[in-house]
């Protein structure tokens, strides 16, 4: 009993120093949102749109330029405070939480059994399918739909059950957008999400492995999926900020660009239970949740869950507890209800 102590002491130790290490590293981190090349692609994306809607004439000035990116009175608001400690935090209470799941099941682990089932009944007959370009671009697009289509119901679950919100209201409790509001999120939410992901994304690996006995690999762009890295250059990194980039009005029916995501974000009734998707807005198209950005939403946006809402999370401590408590109550009432039901 005392070595397994012991020995789990010093593995959290160990996941403490590694987090740690990766949050210093993130901007070298290709796998991380905030490498370098996704910043920097953001830092242009962003100067588009500052010529476009507020510096129409005249040569681009830096210094109000960055002022414009960088507004203090965004990154110093007391909402991006906390986003920052939860940013640090999260990460670093990940063995508490995500990891003692996360070692227990994911998709490798549903992707194995299907493997396994699979070879049971056909592996004696079975020789792969022929790999090649085109089948190695469809296996990456393929793959990247049926992740952001895992995303979009995990989202839309999120927002639609009651027990589950509460989780998720940390994240849209934000008053203001910033990078680091991605990583506003409660502890839970990475764990159910884990439960909703593993099996789907597992059933597909595994049948597509035992399909090409496990030789295929999607393509990657600085060592992660193709899909996930243009996502990423493609204004990733502004989807949680004030600077609004909208791809179109043809391809805002295909991708979800920064612009959708803010008005996820939105305060406005009219905009609740909008714009799930991720990378690809088909599946907001297709399931009657889209809005797509215009000048008046722009122009008229404010953030939070709801006009005059009260703030639910102001502090560290209220963001860890807050849902805890709000999930205790539903599931009080909900108790309370089935033994007054006749």
């Amino acid at each position: 009993m005392f070595h397994s102590l012991l020995d789990y002491c010093d593995r959290f130790a160990g996941w403490i120093l590694d987090e740690s290490l990766d949050i210093v590293r993130s901007p070298f981190n290709a796998s991380s949102r905030l490498y370098w090349v996704f910043l920097l692609s953001a830092l242009v994306l962003a100067a588009i749109t500052y010529k476009r809607y507020y510096h129409r004439d005249g040569p681009l000035r830096f210094a109000e330029f960055i002022k414009f990116v960088f507004p203090k009175s965004i990154y110093s608001h007391p909402s991006a405070i906390v986003d920052y400690k939860l940013f640090i935090s999260n990460r670093l209470i990940g063995p508490v939480t995500l990891g003692p799941f996360a070692e227990g099941f994911s998709a490798a682990l549903v992707a194995s059994y299907v493997i396994g089932l699979l070879a049971s009944a056909f592996a004696a007959t079975w020789q792969g399918l022929p790999i090649g370009v085109g089948v190695i671009l469809a296996f990456t697009i393929v793959y990247g739909l049926v992740s952001d289509f895992v995303t979009y119901i995990n989202h839309r679950l999120h927002h639609q059950v009651n027990l589950l919100w509460p989780i998720h209201r940390v994240h849209h409790s934000a008053e203001v957008l910033t990078p680091f509001t991605y990583y506003r999120k409660h502890p839970l939410y990475n764990t159910v999400r884990l439960f909703i992901s593993a099996p789907v994304l597992g059933v597909f690996q595994g049948i597509t492995l035992f399909l090409f006995l496990g030789e295929i690999e999607a393509l990657t762009i600085f060592g992660i999926n193709a899909v996930s890295a243009l996502f990423r250059i493609f204004g990733a990194n502004l989807r949680h900020s004030h600077i609004w980039f909208s791809f179109g009005p043809v391809l805002n029916h295909i991708f979800i660009s920064p612009a959708h995501h803010q008005i996820h974000h939105s305060a406005r009734p009219e905009h609740w239970n909008r714009n799930y998707g991720e990378v690809f807005a088909i599946w907001d198209w297709m399931f009657g949740t889209l809005v797509l950005p215009s000048e008046e939403i722009r122009k008229n946006l404010i953030l939070g869950v709801g006009i005059g809402a009260p703030q639910h999370h102001p502090t560290l401590a209220k963001v860890y507890l807050e849902p805890l408590v709000s999930m205790y109550e539903i599931l009080t009432r909900r108790f309370r209800s089935a033994r007054l039901a006749p």
